[in-house]
């Protein structure tokens, strides 16, 4: 089917020929990457995944994820139902420029996309507050004006599915022209600048992963990581023995706690035992929320935040989730007294 707007093709949505077929362009979910709208995803990311660099992160398993695919069908038929409609999930290129894809929930007769959410409690309460100012709809916007820049049409909807009530609640958006606009060009620049040049796009460094670049770099990372990864398995070995030892040292205090009966203080033999008493914690959350005291008042009182950083060792000298060959190679290149991975 074809008509002088996008050019339809026979995908099933979320088989290998699918995902292959997004990989190969710029796809609604991806023009809020491009923008730097989208709280999940950078461009960084999105350019390590689409060219092969890192996987796709796998969200067969979230339940969001599940619950949506197993109820978009439903929602389909509910939007049906209310508009005397029969939408049909569709795979389209824009004709213009085929490098803009879009997989649709679904197509109504005037060929104007749906985009069916089937979200969280949280955000679908935000939704029914904030409306189209919500932090959901505004990312889902984005997604929609790209479907309507692929569809052609003048208006579309984003639904999102009320599971207690069995119903939809929706919003119908109109075509930005000027959005439009701003995706053609960025996604076009993203396109040709960064993966047709595979060129590194720049990092955003409070979401992207810092990697060692330079020779020198990488090898003091390298050397840094088998001596911590030597020392920590150091500090495990001597906390098992350190916590048999407590294990042990629990035993007598016990015994000697026994012999005491219902006396409270005792020293004999270079071993002074004494009970202490402490008063029961306070439930502060739930005495805020007693006195009516809300995050805000309680903020105006709240120290500096504090930084911390979490050390976790991993199983492969490679970022999680990431294949480059290059990235490797320059791992392997370096010459450490210790194995690092294992």
């Amino acid at each position: 089917m074809r008509n002088l707007i996008m050019r339809t093709l026979e995908l099933e949505q979320r088989s290998e020929a699918w995902r292959q077929w997004r990989l190969q362009g710029i796809t609604a979910t991806e023009s809020g990457v491009i923008l730097g709208q989208n709280p999940y995803t950078t461009p960084w990311r999105l350019w390590c995944e689409k060219t092969g660099r890192a996987e796709p992160e796998d969200l067969s398993g979230n339940p969001l994820v599940r619950f949506g695919i197993r109820h978009e069908e439903h929602v389909r038929q509910l939007f049906e139902l209310k508009h005397s409609e029969v939408l049909f999930p569709t795979c389209a290129e824009f004709d213009e420029d085929p490098i803009f894809r879009a997989s649709f929930d679904g197509l109504t007769s005037a060929l104007e996309p749906v985009e069916i959410k089937c979200p969280s409690d949280a955000t679908l309460r935000s939704v029914r507050s904030e409306g189209l100012c919500s932090e959901a709809c505004a990312l889902y916007s984005i997604q929609l004006q790209h479907q309507l820049m692929v569809s052609g049409a003048k208006r579309g909807w984003l639904i999102f599915f009320d599971p207690v009530a069995d119903d939809i609640l929706e919003f119908q958006l109109v075509r930005d022209e000027l959005l439009i606009q701003e995706l053609r060009q960025k996604g076009r620049e993203f396109w040709e600048k960064y993966l047709v040049a595979d060129k590194e796009p720049p990092k955003d460094p409070q979401r992207d992963i810092f990697v060692p670049k330079t020779e020198d770099e990488i090898s003091r990372w390298c050397h840094n990581a088998a001596d911590y990864r030597l020392i920590d398995q150091q500090i495990v070995e001597l906390q098992r023995q350190i916590d048999e030892l407590n294990a042990t040292k629990k035993y007598y205090r016990d015994n000697l706690i026994s012999m005491m009966g219902s006396f409270k203080y005792a020293d004999f033999a270079g071993i002074a035992l004494t009970q202490r008493c402490s008063r029961g914690s306070v439930d502060y959350k739930k005495l805020l929320a007693t006195k009516g005291i809300g995050e805000n008042e309680i903020n105006a009182y709240r120290n500096q935040p504090s930084k911390s950083w979490l050390v976790r060792l991993t199983d492969s000298p490679m970022p999680l989730g990431f294949n480059d060959a290059d990235m490797k190679a320059s791992i392997d290149a370096v010459d450490v007294a210790e194995a690092m991975w294992f």
